[in-house]
């Protein structure tokens, strides 16, 4: 190429299998194990500087409903803060978890109120990092809790793994309101200029999915694709996070127009079949273990890892290098340096 690509250009042209510099690469850590990372390099932890340091290709832009936003009250010894749906979360140090789901007794499900999608402000933090960073850096949305998630995290995983079986009626009702709720949001965030729409729903354990394809397919596939054409009726390509073993269901996405499956867990799916079989319709984002060699091995172990993942991912292009999950403070900082060093050398040879 005759000019280096701005990471925004260089990502849009992995996703469309157009002729690019390098491979991007996107480095996403828990909050705990960015401000580790920040503090080592002697940078602040958020802004251009720790995002250029990394050689980061992608900025998410939040939504002002996100995980803790109200201060609320102790359960036990821990912090509870409630998000818009009145889901309470706990304030684990590398991530939020669902600790008070509203809707856990039915006996208030006649009662409950869902969320403004059209909430005054509830996009001002996302135009903001739209207007700061959409130039030059994939800016996408961030949808995480999106269908499945989110009717767990107001249920309680137990009871609504229960309740897919038992009160299909209430299941279909409880994700149609959902689903209307994110398809305003991707609608928001389209008005907004995200460069990508990206939504989150972790379906899959390690070696099999929470519950049964042919349930997926039925219940969670239809009001899906309802978020995911809002973005693509607007010409923005779609990124969807989903852990897990997932694989009985990623030709649905291809059908379906994902753009960029994410992530690609070498510890729950066969990365090599994956890119014989998708490699031709599906960009993939990941790959690096991050509980593997990444967290507990050699620098040396970590830069092997990644020269192999790039190697089956890469070629042809289509691929974001990238650990499988977020880096949490756990991970050795060497490990994190070779990674940044091994991405930086192999995002060339492809």
């Amino acid at each position: 190429m005759s000019s280096r690509m701005s990471p925004k250009e260089r990502a849009l042209r992995t996703i469309k299998r157009q002729e690019i510099d390098r491979l991007p690469i996107q480095m996403d850590f828990s909050g705990v194990g960015l401000d580790k990372v920040a503090k080592a390099w002697g940078l602040p932890s958020g802004g251009r500087e720790i995002i250029t340091a990394l050689d980061n290709h992608i900025v998410y832009a939040y939504l002002d409903d996100a995980f803790g936003n109200i201060k609320a009250r102790k359960l036990g010894s821990d912090e509870v803060s409630y998000d818009a749906w009145c889901v309470g979360w706990n304030n684990y140090q590398e991530g939020p978890l669902a600790v008070v789901h509203p809707l856990a007794d039915l006996d208030g499900w006649s009662g409950y109120e869902f969320p403004d999608p059209w909430a005054p402000g509830l996009l001002e933090r996302a135009q903001k990092t739209v207007a700061e960073f959409g130039r030059d850096y994939l800016v996408t949305s961030y949808q995480a809790y999106c269908l499945f998630e989110r009717a767990w995290a107001l249920r309680g995983l137990e009871n609504f793994l229960m309740d897919l079986v038992l009160r299909r009626d209430f299941v279909e009702t409880l994700l149609d309101k959902i689903t209307d709720y994110q398809v305003a949001i991707a609608k928001r965030y389209v008005q907004a200029g995200v460069a990508c729409g990206r939504t989150g729903d972790d379906y899959g354990g390690k070696t099999s999915m929470l519950f049964a394809p042919e349930l997926w397919r039925d219940l969670i596939k239809p009001r899906l694709r309802r978020i995911w054409n809002v973005y693509k009726e607007a010409g923005v390509p779609v990124m969807h996070h989903t852990c897990g073993h997932v694989t009985p269901i990623i030709g649905d996405f291809a059908d379906m127009g994902l753009d960029i499956l994410n992530p690609v867990q070498p510890d729950a799916m066969d990365i090599r079949a994956l890119k014989d079989q998708y490699g031709e319709r599906l960009t993939f984002y990941g790959g690096i273990s991050t509980a593997g060699a990444l967290s507990r091995g050699t620098p040396q172990e970590v830069r092997d890892e990644v020269y192999h993942t790039v190697a089956v991912l890469g070629r042809g292009g289509g691929y974001i290098i990238a650990p499988a999950q977020g880096i949490t403070s756990e991970v050795p900082l060497e490990n994190i340096d070779a990674l940044r060093e091994a991405s930086t050398v192999s995002a060339g040879m492809f």
